[in-house]
C-alpha cells in the first residue's frame, strides 16, 4: 500500500533540540545541586514523564517538588522559544518539499506540549507545510502509547497503516509500531538512539530517495 501521509516527531527529527533541551534542564537542576550526566540525557530522549524528573530531584541536597523544579525551568526559559540557533536537520526542508509535491500529507506527533511545539514551528516557518499536529497535551496518553499516532491519522481521515512514522528514539517507534504504522528510524541527531525496531533507518534527510517507498520522489 503506498504512503499517504509522512507524520515527524519533532524532537530530534524535524529539528536537533534534545541536547539543547537538556542543556536547559540541566541549568535548572543545578539550581537544586543536581547534575545531569551523559546516562540521564540519553534516558530522557523521547520521554515527557514526571516520574523521571522526579528520580532526578532525589539527589538534590534538599527536598524538592516537581513544581519547584518547574517554576526555576520557567526562570531559565527553553530552547523552542529562546533558541537562537534553533534550525530544522539538514536535507529536512527538501524532504517536505518532495512529499508535498507529491500530494503525500505531513504532520508532527510529539510528546512535548503544544505551546512550545506551535511556537517552534512558527520559528522555523514550518506551520505551512503541515497538514496536522498532535502534542502531548492533545491527547490522553503519551508515546510509548500509540493514541498521538492514532489521533493524528483519525484527525486526517487515514487509516494508521496509510502513514508512514518518523522516529529517533525507541520510546517513538514503539507508539508508530503499535498504532499499525511503518516506521523510519532517523539516526541523524546528535543524541543517538537505537532504531533498530523501525522498519527503514535514515541518518541524513538528503538520502531519501535511498528509502523504497521514497525512491519516485522527485529530486530537491
Amino acid at each position: 500500500m503506498p504512503i499517504r501521509c509522512v507524520l515527524f516527531d519533532f524532537d530530534g527529527v524535524i529539528a536537533d533540540t534534545e541536547e539543547r533541551n537538556a542543556d536547559y534542564l540541566a541549568a535548572a537542576l543545578a539550581h537544586f545541586g543536581v547534575r545531569l550526566t551523559d546516562a540521564d540525557r540519553s534516558a530522557l530522549v523521547g520521554i515527557n514523564d514526571s516520574s523521571l524528573l522526579e528520580a532526578l530531584l532525589k539527589r538534590a541536597e534538599t527536598p524538592v517538588t516537581l513544581e519547584q523544579l518547574q517554576a526555576e525551568r520557567t526562570r531559565h526559559g527553553n530552547y523552542y522559544e529562546n533558541g537562537a540557533d534553533l534550525h530544522t536537520q539538514p536535507g529536512l526542508r527538501e524532504f517536505l518539499s518532495a512529499l508535498r509535491a507529491e500530494g503525500i500529507l505531513t504532520g508532527v506527533v510529539s510528546s512535548t506540549r503544544s505551546q512550545l511545539i506551535l511556537t517552534a514551528l512558527d520559528r522555523l516557518h514550518l506551520v505551512s507545510q503541515l497538514d496536522v499536529v498532535v502534542c502531548g497535551d492533545m491527547v490522553t496518553r503519551r508515546k510509548p502509547d500509540p493514541e498521538p499516532y492514532l489521533r493524528a491519522a483519525q484527525l486526517l481521515g487515514l487509516a494508521s497503516d496509510d502513514c508512514l512514522v518518523i522516529e529517533d528514539s525507541p520510546t517513538g517507534i514503539r507508539a508508530g509500531k503499535a498504532a499499525g504504522c511503518t516506521v523510519l528510524g532517523y539516526t541523524g541527531s546528535s543524541i543517538r538512539q537505537d532504531v533498530s525496531a523501525a522498519d527503514f533507518a535514515l541518518s541524513d534527510f538528503h538520502l531519501y530517495r535511498q528509502i523504497p517507498l521514497f525512491q519516485n520522489l522527485s529530486p530537491f
